[in-house]
């Protein structure tokens, strides 16, 4: 692919077995009458930790979304958790759900969450003015939510002990506790198993927000300190559940992922009773009527056991589980797991905006740069990802990235 690549060719040259958000099609009749029938039926709760918050199992990720309207649908279906943060869609998202709600009237009986991501403004965790930064970012939240306070304020993608623990973020979450701007405070991190022991340790974090999905569950580590944090307090929200869309290069498989495959990711997650409540991603009321089926019920079908038993469908995930064993095989230093977090973002998430911005916060020499000039991609996965086409994607369409 050269850089003159149109939006609709990068999106679609890895996808051709899904969409580029990794959408379903069509979904079959006897679905959409047991996603109609399950309004009625009774949803799974489960308590959020100390929080005491009680919710469905099942909530609403908006990152990629900017339609009002999946946000009263989900509220209808019966979700009562909208998960959003500063810099998704350069803070659109966080007003279409702040207008969206106060429109509603809803706003008591809802649980917003938002997510404060400081390299997002070229400000590190250790850095002098890392406090007034995290104090400034938060407060514009609240403005683009209308709200007073929020629910859930979380230091995002923290992805270190080291980064966790700095003084500046830890204390504008504290004082953001204190003054009553937020009910409490979460961490969302890509490195759950280093993390959430830190977060235990330091006793501040009442939510934490980890990917797991069932291509990670051979990861003892991070299922262990999940066990840990639910058992030590902490509410424990699954993101990345469905492994990215699933998109499957290989054009000898089926071309649509069938329905129940994604109702298996999500009942997979679910039942680890560790896990309080999962925020799938969503861009169309289909996928709502979908994963709200999930709530009322966690019993596989023979349909999605046979699915979750299929490992080779599942290896076509290409999902990087940011475990970061690949770094010390680049020469260069690259941040290879960003880049592949980057590369899903734009063509899986189909979500330009959020690559450009994931990959704008690399330093020069840890980004695309030193790829451009490398012959060969030294890096290998440990979980089967393919890094070097992902990274020579990216490279080549660093024109459509505006990078």
């Amino acid at each position: 692919m050269n850089e003159k690549t149109s939006r609709r060719e990068f999106l679609a040259t890895p996808l051709r077995c899904v969409t580029a958000a990794g959408l379903l099609g069509a979904i079959v009749p006897s679905l959409l009458a047991q996603s109609r029938g399950s309004r009625s039926a009774k949803i799974l709760t489960r308590t959020l930790g100390k929080t005491r918050i009680s919710l469905p199992i099942v909530g609403l990720g908006f990152m990629n979304a900017d339609a009002p309207d999946l946000i009263q649908h989900a509220y209808e279906i019966g979700m009562r958790h909208v998960d959003t943060a500063a810099f998704y869609q350069n803070g659109r998202n966080e007003e279409i759900v702040g207008a969206t709600i106060k429109k509603m009237g809803v706003r008591d009986s809802v649980v917003i969450g938002t997510k404060v991501y400081l390299r997002g403004v070229g400000v590190s965790a250790r850095d002098p003015q890392a406090r007034t930064a995290f104090r400034q970012v938060a407060e514009a939240s609240l403005k683009r939510l209308q709200m007073d306070h929020v629910d859930i304020l979380s230091y995002h993608s923290v992805d270190s002990a080291e980064d966790l623990r700095a003084e500046g973020p830890l204390q504008a979450l504290a004082e953001f506790k204190k003054e009553g701007k937020t009910r409490f405070i979460g961490v969302s991190t890509h490195q759950g198993a280093v993390v959430l022991p830190e977060a235990v340790r330091l006793g501040l974090f009442d939510v934490g927000l980890v990917p797991i999905n069932y291509t990670m569950a051979s990861n003892k580590a991070l299922l262990d300190a999940i066990d840990q944090a639910a058992k030590a307090g902490m509410g424990i929200v699954a993101m990345k559940t469905q492994a990215g869309g699933l998109s499957r290069p290989d054009r000898a498989l089926p071309k649509v992922l069938p329905p129940h495959s994604q109702t298996a990711l999500l009942k997979w997650v679910l039942q680890h009773e560790s896990i309080a409540t999962a925020i799938p991603g969503v861009t169309a009321h289909d996928q709502l009527d979908q994963n709200i089926t999930v709530a009322s019920s966690l019993e596989y079908t023979a349909d999605e056991k046979e699915f979750l038993g299929d490992r080779a469908l599942l290896a076509q995930a290409q999902f990087c589980q940011q475990c970061g064993q690949c770094r010390p095989d680049c020469p260069h230093g690259v941040d290879i797991p960003t880049l592949m977090r980057s590369h899903m973002y734009a063509v899986q998430y189909a979500n330009l905006d959020l690559a450009r911005s994931t990959l704008a916060c690399l330093e020069t020499s840890k980004g695309m740069t030193p790829c451009a000039s490398c012959p060969s991609c030294k890096a290998v996965c440990r979980n089967d990802v393919n890094i070097a086409a992902k990274i020579t994607q990216l490279v080549s369409s660093r024109r459509l990235l505006a990078l």
